[in-house]
């Protein structure tokens, strides 16, 4: 104390700063009510997301690329005590390939993880979202009650399914919140092939893709309308020999009506991500946050007094006495 009673207003002022900083080096933390997030990041991994039309610093590159690029900045937004679990889609399914973890104690692992996702890790080479979607929402209620879903994809479905066999969502509409990312552009692209180092060695063509859909059971039909039907057949050719073909299966573009369509019947939000800096304010917005209590860092209310004490300190002297006279008149007045 004595020593406190010699230093000036100065002096009290940087030993302040200082005890403040001392205090900030200890790296104090405290369990505080604290608004944080859940999420469960789903990308697609299928071939159309190969296709280079992101744009991103004005260069272009894969939409697979582009997403990694988002799910990793969306991942340095989140404060921490949020939590973030990892899943890949393909074909009709979604893998769940890491479990939630602590964005700011497991950061490191988690942006790691993310930048090695690779096409390559595809397990089938369809392309059913509106199934891939489903099963994520299902996933996503299991790995935690707040768990919200992020799904990156272009939309891209293949080969085409016929609009009787179209999957349907039977779970509870809007339980789980969450956002359907589209990428991509709207014009059809040219689905490259790859080798093992990503360089393009050429596109697919017409004739290497299924241009149209062959599942399903068989229409009543009368024996007339069997007839019409070219190399129709009840069990092994429901839709005959030569059913209505796709012109544009081999290209791909973000298909904005069918996002937009799962997403209405699931309850989450479709939203076009075109903007590099866009997705931090979307998964850190107020409606996908939850109050709970975490684990938080004390060192910014440690620094940030500690700043502007040492800034007061560099005021010259003669503006200090100046306030300090100023200060002194008030009183007496």
């Amino acid at each position: 104390m004595k020593f406190w009673r010699h230093l000036d207003g100065r002096g009290r002022l940087l030993a302040s700063a200082l005890l403040l900083l001392f205090l900030s080096l200890l790296e104090p933390r405290a369990q505080l009510p604290s608004r944080v997030y859940d999420w469960y990041f789903v990308i697609d991994i299928t071939q159309s997301m190969n296709v280079r039309d992101a744009v991103t610093s004005g260069n272009g590159i894969s939409r697979l690329a582009f997403a990694k690029q988002q799910m990793r900045q969306a991942l340095r937004s989140l404060p921490c005590g949020s939590r973030v679990s990892l899943g890949l889609f393909t074909e009709r399914s979604t893998a769940n390939i890491l479990h939630p973890l602590e964005v700011c104690a497991h950061f490191a692992a988690l942006d790691e993880t993310i930048a090695s996702i690779d096409w390559r890790m595809a397990w089938a080479a369809d392309s059913y979202i509106a199934n891939g979607v489903f099963s994520a929402i299902d996933q996503a209620s299991r790995l935690g009650p707040e768990m919200r879903l992020a799904f990156f994809t272009d939309g891209n479905q293949a080969p085409e399914i016929s609009a009787r066999y179209a999957p349907v969502f039977e779970g509870e509409q809007g339980k789980v919140r969450g956002i359907v990312f589209g990428l991509g552009s709207q014009a059809a692209g040219r689905i490259p092939l790859l080798d093992q180092n990503d360089n393009i060695t050429g596109y697919w063509g017409a004739d290497d893709v299924q241009r149209y859909a062959t599942f399903g059971i068989s229409e009543i039909q009368s024996v007339a309308d069997m007839e019409q039907q070219q190399g129709y057949h009840g069990r092994n050719a429901p839709h005959g020999s030569a059913p209505k073909e796709s012109a544009n299966a081999h290209l791909s573009a973000l298909d904005q009506n069918n996002l937009q369509k799962i997403a209405k019947d699931t309850g989450l939000t479709y939203r076009e991500l075109t903007k590099d800096k866009e997705i931090g304010r979307v998964v850190t917005s107020n409606e996908m946050s939850v109050w709970r209590t975490a684990v938080s860092d004390l060192r910014p209310w440690l620094v940030l007094p500690a700043m502007w004490l040492i800034l007061i300190f560099y005021i010259p002297a003669s503006l200090h006495q100046l306030f300090q006279q100023h200060l002194s008149f008030r009183k007496k007045s």
